[in-house]
């Protein structure tokens, strides 16, 4: 069996990116802007694994990171994993019907992907958990607006990273190819 190194070293880049932007989040974020709410920089990670990866390495990698992500959050993993399934289920359908490749794109399905997370988040909470998540209608708008704003220079990042470490790239149009 051959091993692809180039794959395994995107994988791991793709980890380290995700602990960096997770604890830029949780921690820098709030020494900078104090009660601001943070965005959501590793639901744009996840997104961009779900447009331009293959769909079972991408299912592979997202719950690699929902593991991950769960040093950084009080979630338990059978919420995180449930939400980020649905959530790469939405992306992918759509993603199947219509896409194109850039930043506008990315830019375009981070904003849908952060409000479907909220949505699947605060309904996946009511159906699973006891004590069902907040609204927090405030703090979820801040970070529906926020996430998507830092979605073209993390594309720029991540495009930089797949174009060093990986031997082609993925990008599988479904339907409708503009």
């Amino acid at each position: 069996m051959k091993i692809r190194w180039n794959a395994t070293l995107n994988f791991l880049i793709f980890m380290a990116v995700l602990l960096l932007v997770a604890g830029f989040q949780t921690t820098f974020w709030f020494q900078i802007f104090g009660n601001v709410p943070a965005p959501m920089l590793w639901l744009n990670l996840i997104v961009y694994v779900t447009l331009y990866r293959k769909p079972f390495p991408a299912i592979f990698t997202i719950y690699a990171m929902g593991f991950v992500l769960l040093t950084f959050t009080g979630m338990p993993l059978k919420m995180m994993w449930i939400n980020m399934l649905i959530l790469f289920t939405l992306v992918y359908g759509i993603k199947s019907r219509v896409f194109w490749s850039g930043s506008g794109y990315y830019t375009i399905m981070c904003g849908f992907s952060t409000v479907a997370y909220h949505l699947i988040y605060f309904l996946t909470s009511m159906v699973l958990e006891k004590n069902p998540a907040s609204f927090e209608i405030v703090d979820r708008l801040v970070q529906i607006i926020l996430t998507p704003s830092f979605a073209f220079p993390m594309y720029w990042v991540l495009a930089k990273i797949d174009k060093v470490s990986q031997d082609e790239l993925v990008h599988e149009p479904g339907g409708l190819e503009l």
